[in-house]
């Protein structure tokens, strides 16, 4: 079972029907995406309380969880902020280069924030549906979303084949780990070239076993959850 599993099934929400929680989190998406800046922010840290609390977990968890993607958003967010202009006047924060200033845009940095509260909302509503709805209870919402079995097949899995990928992987590094493969640079990257080898192969060797147990279980085009 994945960490976030974990955190579902313990979560104080885990009893609600999971319909209402889909309901809830594409509301929550679509204020996010609509609500002025301010609202935005009150809806960030009402996502986040209600993860924290519902969640059983502890600020600085999430805080370490919400890092991972507030990096990416920053570099993206840097990014649009930056713009070469040949006059300072329009920069807020400017340093001459060549003819020119490279800067800060005062027109680009009102939409930049924008963006990045819409960004944080959304990933705060995404964390709270995640942490309060089991991987079977997704499924169950995508059943009553009337998709194709197949898609909603196909979603099953790749999240069965998440836990073999780990699986296998930490299994080949724990017995290159005990030879002493990740001691210096250069076994470390030798080791994980032959890792990233290995673990294809396991987890063909895995599919073509897991087709062959199906089989002989008379499969019918439909997992059970």
């Amino acid at each position: 079972m994945l960490i976030i599993d974990k955190y579902a099934y313990r979560s104080r929400w885990v009893n609600v029907p999971p319909v209402y929680k889909g309901w809830l989190y594409l509301l929550t998406l679509i204020l996010a995406l609509t609500l002025p800046v301010v609202y935005q922010w009150g809806l960030f840290f009402l996502m986040v309380f209600l993860t924290c609390f519902g969640g059983r977990i502890s600020l600085r968890q999430y805080l370490r969880w919400l890092s991972l993607p507030a990096g990416f958003l920053l570099f993206s967010v840097t990014a649009m902020v930056m713009t070469y202009h040949q006059h300072p006047d329009d920069l807020l924060i400017s340093v001459p280069v060549a003819d020119g200033f490279v800067g800060v845009s005062r027109d680009l940095w009102g939409i930049a924030g924008v963006t990045l509260s819409r960004c944080l909302c959304s990933i705060a509503a995404t964390f709270c549906f995640v942490i309060s709805t089991p991987f079977s209870q997704c499924v169950t919402i995508l059943k009553a979303t009337r998709l194709p079995t197949v898609l909603i097949e196909q979603v099953l899995l790749t999240y069965r084949f998440i836990f073999i990928f780990i699986e296998e992987a930490h299994a080949i590094f724990s017995a290159q780990t005990l030879r002493f493969g990740y001691i210096h640079r250069r076994g470390w990257l030798k080791s994980l070239a032959l890792l990233a080898g290995m673990l294809l192969q396991r987890v063909l060797i895995r599919h073509q076993q897991m087709k062959e147990s199906l089989f002989v279980k008379l499969y019918q085009g439909e997992f059970p959850q």
